[in-house]
């Protein structure tokens, strides 16, 4: 498995049990993290605020697929069916410790 994948299972996999510090170190301290394709989060303590409110949400299904790889990036579909079902896609770029240093969503609601 690829270095990509196996960052996107363990995103997922953190997701679904709700482990926030878990998916918060996934990401290095200074990734350039897009919460939309135009709204740029300003500190890693937003990404941190942002992933707690997955506290709320029911993520017991959540699917993946990794659309493509490109050695440390990837393009990768989760979709969280929740009582508001969202589909989403991210861009990710990981550095050479694995970490995230490039974040993108784009994401509907469905």
């Amino acid at each position: 498995m690829n270095n990509c994948e196996v960052w996107c299972e363990d995103l997922k996999k953190y997701w679904q049990s709700k482990q926030i510090d878990k998916i918060i170190d996934l990401f290095d301290s200074n990734v350039i993290y897009y919460e939309t394709p135009r709204k740029k989060l300003n500190s890693f303590d937003d990404l941190k605020s942002l992933w707690d409110e997955i506290k709320e949400q029911k993520t017991d299904n959540i699917e993946l697929k990794v659309l493509c790889i490109s050695n440390n990036k990837c393009i990768a579909n989760y979709i969280l069916n929740d009582v508001v079902s969202y589909d989403m896609i991210y861009e990710i770029e990981l550095n050479k410790e694995n970490k995230c240093i490039y974040f993108k969503q784009w994401y509907m609601e469905f």
